[in-house]
């Protein structure tokens, strides 16, 4: 795990900080569409949820995250409107 001077590093440098979120982008986007739809975004928050023993998100959850991050309300999450995500989850783990 990085520490966080490493974090706020990564925070500090847009380059490291889009190839971090294109790396996660990627890995969540199952079917290479270049974007992130419910089912995807589904799958992967109850992937961390069993990760972490927290229970499973509901629908309405998901609906909510999307929500969240789904900064033009087209219905999916794009690589910009990701790394949004990306940076706040950053900024916690640095500041823990």
């Amino acid at each position: 795990m990085a520490s966080p001077q490493e974090i706020q590093a990564i925070l500090r440098d847009d380059r490291k900080l889009h190839e971090i979120a294109k790396a996660a982008f990627d890995a969540v986007d199952s079917d290479h569409s270049g974007f992130i739809d419910e089912p995807e975004l589904k799958q992967v928050m109850c992937s961390v949820a069993s990760d972490i023993g927290m229970d499973q998100p509901t629908d309405s959850d998901v609906r909510d995250v999307l929500r969240d991050l789904d900064q033009n309300h087209d219905g999916r999450i794009s690589l910009e409107e990701f790394k949004v995500l990306i940076r706040q989850v950053l900024e916690l783990m640095a500041n823990q």
